[in-house]
């Protein structure tokens, strides 16, 4: 079974250098617009059903992200070991290709406490609904792995706030979890439609998809544990249980510029 938690701890702890300046070799590497385009969803369920309680609540989150407008990169050279593209936004050169788009939230109590259920915590007696945009500094890394792709949040670019006015259930917020609110990422894919030196390639193309489950052995109420494979709740156990999945898509299109 493959934990995101190790996947995105080894992230974490890989060193990778940082795009300050853009001189005379960077002048010499390709250069391309980039498009990023993405989805995540995120459903899980909160039930216990036992002689001593019976409820039900589920929670639906939707994020959508994409670039405003297509963003001026340089592919780094990747023959050796992963490279972050130099990225051209807000009139300087960078690191991040930034993002704007929205989140979304709706939590249902599906069949509301009976019995003695003092182990369901008051968020999750009463519907509630949300939708908060990206913070203005969100955005990814894109990286290079000779002729693949992949995408980078860095842990200190936050993506939507932590503590929402609305339907503040601590489920919905993954960073609280992980080292980020999305998925897919650190997973290199071979690009589509030729290479970064080919002058002749004018559109490059890659997509990444990513499908998790919630572990209904490690999760609760207060804690999301996602896993590529997920077996039945434990039976017997005592509380409220929490299953579901997590799916993300994105789509990085990039257009050879001068």
């Amino acid at each position: 079974m493959l934990r995101v938690v190790a996947c995105l701890a080894a992230a974490l702890a890989a060193a990778l250098p940082a795009a300050n300046s853009v001189g005379s070799a960077s002048a010499r590497m390709p250069r391309f617009l980039a498009t990023v385009i993405g989805t995540q969803h995120f459903t899980w369920t909160l039930e216990q059903s036992d002689l001593q309680c019976s409820f039900q609540g589920k929670g639906v989150q939707d994020e959508t992200f994409r670039t405003a407008r297509p963003v001026k990169v340089i592919a780094a050279r990747g023959k050796a070991g992963s490279f972050e593209f130099q990225a051209f936004s807000r009139g300087r050169w960078g690191r991040v290709v930034p993002l704007t788009g929205r989140e979304t939230r709706t939590y249902d109590v599906v069949q509301r406490p009976t019995g003695a259920c003092g182990g369901v915590k008051p968020e999750f007696r009463n519907d509630c609904r949300g939708s908060n945009p990206l913070l203005p500094h969100a955005g990814v890394v894109l990286m290079r792995l000779g002729q693949k792709v992949a995408l980078h949040v860095p842990v200190d670019t936050p993506w939507i706030v932590r503590t929402p006015a609305a339907c503040d259930i601590r489920l919905f917020d993954l960073r609280n979890f992980f080292l980020s609110a999305v998925f897919g990422l650190r997973t290199y894919k071979p690009i589509r439609g030729g290479t970064f030196e080919n002058p002749r390639t004018k559109t490059l193309r890659a997509s990444i998809a990513a499908r998790y489950c919630v572990d209904p052995g490690e999760s609760s109420d207060v804690d999301v544990v996602l896993a590529s494979d997920c077996g039945a709740p434990q039976p017997g156990r005592n509380g409220p249980v929490l299953t579901g999945t997590l799916t993300t898509t994105w789509s990085i299109t990039l257009r050879r510029s001068r």
